[in-house]
């Protein structure tokens, strides 16, 4: 098994118009994959939040997680049904 640090992020806007990410909540979760993790994240946010659907609270879930290489951690965004390498 290997440790993914798994953030749930809504991109809200300031007074003026920026953007900004806030953290709804993390979550330091054991898988063997990163589809695993992120099911398993969703499913610990939603208990946390007591909502079937987590994008009530979030439109980004972001996760890092080791990589192959030497280099460090893996980082990835999924918005919705998609997973982006960052």
């Amino acid at each position: 098994m290997r440790s993914f640090y798994v953030r749930f992020l809504k991109t809200i806007c300031d007074h003026s118009g920026h953007e900004h990410h806030t953290c709804q909540g993390s979550f330091l979760i054991q898988a063997g994959t990163l589809a695993e993790a992120i099911q398993q994240a969703e499913k610990d946010f939603c208990l946390q939040k007591q909502v079937k659907d987590w994008t009530m609270f979030a439109d980004t879930v972001e996760l890092c997680g080791p990589s192959d290489s030497a280099a460090g951690a893996a980082a990835h965004k999924r918005h919705a049904d998609h997973i982006h390498a960052i």
